[in-house]
């Protein structure tokens, strides 16, 4: 029995991108032409788009069209390195962009985490993490005014935990983490580039020093096609 038709698109397609014919970051020729090709409709099309997206073959860029996925980088959340380090390490270019910043109360489970009082003005700062051009990762760091005095005042495209180390002698001695699968709502979809209710891994990060006080709550949303988790037990 043959297979649907946009299955074969999407196998056709997929053999290009493994074969490196269509090499990571490229652009995919627009759907009216990819259409054309495979005289097919856009409907079907679309089937077979999606079906690459969900394989993390192809990714989406709002208004500008289809690209090959740039490869995963491999990340160990268990060793809190810093993002540019993981990055750079790994041969890749790193870069970071400060969406918001905000001094204000947050959600409950946040100064509950925190050990802090309901209502407690929290430094909120989300940060759009990018690797070589691509957006991968939307970050959301809440930290205690009165334990970190003048933080809007250093650079916050850097890393917190070099400057909690360098510039308030804090160091992070523990780290609770949870992760699992969430859809992103519109807000975040829209900063990472994809579609509202896109798969995205979520990540949790409690950190504590070494007195077992909490340091910040790190909440972290990852495109599903950007990492590989690697652990060592």
């Amino acid at each position: 029995m043959s297979k649907p038709h946009y299955q074969q698109i999407s196998d056709s397609i997929e053999a290009q991108i493994r074969s490196g014919a269509l090499p990571t970051n490229s652009k995919l020729p627009s759907e009216r032409q990819l259409s054309d090709a495979f005289a097919t409709t856009r409907v079907t099309l679309r089937e077979a788009l999606s079906r690459l997206e969900g394989k993390g073959l192809i990714y989406r860029a709002n208004r500008r069209g289809w690209y090959i996925t740039p490869s995963r980088i491999n990340y160990n959340p268990t060793q809190g390195l810093p993002f540019n380090e993981v990055v750079s390490g790994q041969g890749r270019q790193p870069h970071t962009q400060v969406l918001t910043h905000q001094l204000a109360p947050a959600e409950p489970a946040v100064h509950r985490a925190l050990g802090l009082a309901p209502l407690t003005p929290l430094h909120r700062v989300q940060r759009l993490r990018s690797i070589d051009g691509h957006a991968v990762l939307l970050e959301e760091n809440h930290v205690d005014p009165a334990r970190f005095p003048g933080l809007a005042e250093h650079d916050l495209t850097r890393s917190l935990t070099r400057l909690f180390e360098q510039e308030y002698d804090v160091s992070i001695a523990t780290m609770e983490l949870n992760m699992y699968p969430v859809a992103l709502d519109e807000n975040r979809a829209q900063a990472l580039g994809v579609a509202t209710g896109a798969a995205a891994l979520f990540i949790s990060r409690l950190s504590r020093d070494p007195a077992g006080r909490a340091i910040e709550l790190d909440w972290e949303y990852w495109r599903h096609d950007a990492l590989n988790i690697q652990l060592s037990v």
